[in-house]
């Protein structure tokens, strides 16, 4: 029998809230480091474009603020309260954005992508339910759980869901290229 434990999402690894360079610096926008905002494309599983990029003098300029490729980012504002992506590359995320750079001694990336697009739902069904505009600043989102198996059992589930997401991606390209 597989035994399941709750786990808050702060203790799953390092939680990053991202930071905006000041943008009167036109020395910190247009280099070749991506820029993750709410506004990007978030309905991907890797975000592989952004739709600004910084400069590494404007990464310089937030500290603490810069993700390594593999990181899990959940916006957590706004209508848009909930998407999840991973990081391929070295990335900065502005302040709309939680981050979760994953201990991979202890969790799965792909189990913990998986399980914080289910988080997502519940954070963006509290939004629809605020009148305020909704917000999950990072004290309040590292203290969300989630249910989590041993790492092996992890892996399993996240390489299921995985090739399962890759054939739909497979899918979706073969459609493209027949509408072509």
């Amino acid at each position: 029998m597989v035994e399941w434990e709750k786990v808050k999402v702060g203790d799953i690894g390092k939680v990053i809230t991202g930071k905006t360079p000041k943008t009167s610096n036109s020395e910190y926008y247009g280099g070749n480091i991506p820029f993750l905002t709410p506004s990007d494309d978030m309905s991907v599983k890797y975000v592989r474009k952004t739709n600004k990029y910084i400069t590494e003098i404007g990464r310089l300029s937030i500290k603490n603020a810069t993700l390594p490729a593999n990181a899990i980012c959940v916006s957590c504002i706004g209508s848009d309260l909930g998407k999840v992506v991973i990081t391929t590359q070295k990335t900065v995320t502005n302040q709309q954005i939680n981050s979760i750079v994953v201990d991979t001694n202890k969790f799965d990336i792909d189990f913990v992508y998986y399980s914080m697009l289910e988080l997502g739902k519940i954070l963006n069904f509290h939004s629809k339910t605020s009148t305020a505009v909704p917000i999950v600043n990072k004290s309040s989102f590292s203290q969300y759980e989630i249910d989590c198996p041993k790492l092996n059992t992890q892996k399993k589930i996240g390489a299921i869901l995985s090739s399962i997401d890759n054939k739909i991606e497979e899918n979706n390209q073969i459609n493209k290229n027949l509408a072509a």
